[in-house]
C-alpha cells in the first residue's frame, strides 16, 4: 500500500496492481479447477462384471450414507424448531 501511495501517479499504481491481482486470481481459479478434475474426474469404464457390481454396491452405500445424513439433520432441525407448546 506504501508503494501506491508513495508513487508519483496513483490511478496508473492502482490499476497496475488490481491487473497483477486479477492475474493472481485466474491462475488460482484454474489451478483449483485442474485440481478439482483430477481428483474427481469421471471414471474409467468397467472392464468385467466384477468392477460394474463394486461399484453399484459403492454407489449404493454412498446414497445410503447421504440419506442417513440427511435425515439425521432433518431431526435435529425438527428437535430444534419443531411444534412445541410453550408454558405460559
Amino acid at each position: 500500500m506504501n508503494s501506491i501511495l508513495n508513487s508519483p501517479d496513483i490511478l496508473a499504481a492502482i490499476q497496475q496492481r488490481k491487473k497483477a491481482t486479477s492475474l493472481k486470481l485466474k491462475a488460482s481459479r484454474q489451478h483449483i479447477v485442474e485440481t478439482t478434475n483430477l481428483l474427481t474426474g469421471p471414471l474409467p469404464k468397467a472392464t468385467n462384471k466384477a468392477q460394474n457390481i463394486s461399484r453399484f454396491v459403492s454407489n449404493g452405500i454412498t446414497i445410503y450414507k447421504g440419506v442417513r445424513i440427511c435425515a439425521s439433520v432433518l431431526a435435529g432441525l425438527y428437535f430444534l424448531f419443531g411444534r412445541r407448546k410453550r408454558r405460559r
